[in-house]
């Protein structure tokens, strides 16, 4: 979509057709958006290139355990083809990652 100055602008569909720009999206929502976009362009990166760690830290703050679960597995399969960090101070996505988790796809390390 092109704003009324011809400058591009990411907008999207909803289920309903609603047409939706990024500015009238939830912080949630937005954060889902951009989470989507770097994980499509780090997936077309990996069939071209060598692995390369992907990084986040507190990327799930304006989730609920729903949404939080639904992407810690995507990003648990994302570690199956390279290496994803993920720094966080919400205790709760611990619990999040061992009941839904396969063990053999993360490791918790703990701070001071």
């Amino acid at each position: 979509t092109f704003n009324a100055d011809d400058k591009q602008m990411l907008q999207a569909i909803k289920a309903n057709g609603q047409q939706l720009l990024v500015t009238e999206m939830s912080d949630g929502t937005r954060d889902q958006l951009f989470l989507a976009l770097r994980l499509a362009n780090l997936s077309i990166y990996l069939h071209q290139h060598e692995p390369l760690p992907f990084i986040v830290d507190d990327i799930l703050i304006n989730y609920d355990n729903e949404r939080s679960e639904a992407t810690l597995k995507v990003l648990a399969d994302f570690g199956k083809q390279t290496q994803v960090v993920m720094f966080t101070h919400h205790r709760h996505l611990l619990d999040i990652v061992t009941n839904s988790i396969n063990n053999g796809l993360y490791v918790i390390q703990e701070l001071g």
